[in-house]
């Protein structure tokens, strides 16, 4: 989860994460000095900054266009020209960049090049800061969160994974959902989004383990034959969340594939229905079937 959530936060364009991670990338790169390259070193050069504008356009769009009404194929022919234009025009832009450097060593600098990645740094988060600001508008009231009643499909869901068992205080988790309701912001579009946030009462009784992810997991297919897996987090003894994970059986090589594609949770379109659903439970071994 920690993981997931950084990530998501550095493909925001609009995030802090975003946005200091993009500085200090146009930093290092600007500290290199392309004239001291060898020519398969420069070529490396060269890609990075154009897998750095690539990227930067691409997580751009996927946060301006959250609707999707710029189609895939609009959105990677944008982010492959954007790359294409950065190739191009590399010869001109490392003949300014040794103009700027010389011009900063004229003026007596002993470390023209760090002064020039500073500079570079400084530039692109302030660019950035300038877009995040002008994207959300002073005026624009703060979202605030709100209960709302949990839908009956995710009621069931979780339902269904602690009817599995009455360990790890499965039945005091029972009890609580049946009066749980779900946390959402007041300006959300109602679109789908695989992580249910759930508010309890206080004084219901409260399970032990006091802070866990529940051990019982329901495995689906989606997306190609891609595995994904429904999850119930718990803190302090409360159901806090429903949520879809990545599946606990992607191989590294997997996993890297889904983050470098910008696989997206929300492309699920809805929650899994019961009857997909395959009910496995954490053991020694790791997650097996229940009942095997």
């Amino acid at each position: 989860m920690p993981i997931r959530s950084a990530l998501r936060a550095l493909n925001d364009s609009t995030s802090i994460t975003h946005g200091v991670v993009s500085s200090c990338v146009v930093g290092a790169l600007t500290l290199i000095d392309p004239r001291r390259l060898t020519v398969g070193q420069r070529l490396v050069y060269r890609l990075a900054n154009a897998g750095l504008a690539a990227w930067t356009v691409g997580v751009g769009l996927r946060s301006s266009d959250p609707s999707g009404a710029v189609p895939p194929v609009g959105r990677a022919a944008l982010v492959a020209g954007t790359a294409g234009a950065a190739l191009g025009f590399a010869d001109a832009g490392e003949a300014v960049d040794a103009r700027v450097q010389g011009a900063i060593a004229r003026t007596g600098a002993r470390h023209p090049r760090r002064w020039l990645a500073a500079g570079g740094a400084i530039l692109a988060f302030g660019s950035w800061w300038a877009s995040r600001t002008l994207d959300t508008p002073e005026d624009t009231p703060e979202a605030q969160e709100i209960a709302v009643d949990l839908p009956e499909d995710v009621r069931a869901l979780a339902a269904h994974l602690l009817a599995a068992t009455d360990l790890f205080g499965a039945p005091e988790l029972r009890a609580q959902l049946a009066h749980a309701e779900r946390l959402v912001f007041d300006d959300s579009d109602g679109g789908f989004w695989p992580d249910a946030q759930l508010l309890v009462a206080d004084d219901l009784p409260r399970a032990v383990p006091a802070h866990a992810t529940f051990p019982v997991v329901g495995r689906f297919r989606a997306l190609g034959d891609v595995t994904f897996d429904v999850r119930l987090m718990v803190t302090d003894g409360v159901l806090t969340s429903v949520f879809v994970d990545e599946g606990a059986d992607w191989t590294s090589e997997q996993r890297d594939a889904w983050y470098e594609s910008g696989g997206d949770l929300g492309e699920l379109g809805d929650w899994p229905a019961l009857g997909d659903l395959e009910m496995l439970i954490e053991s020694p071994a790791g997650l097996r079937p229940i009942g095997a």
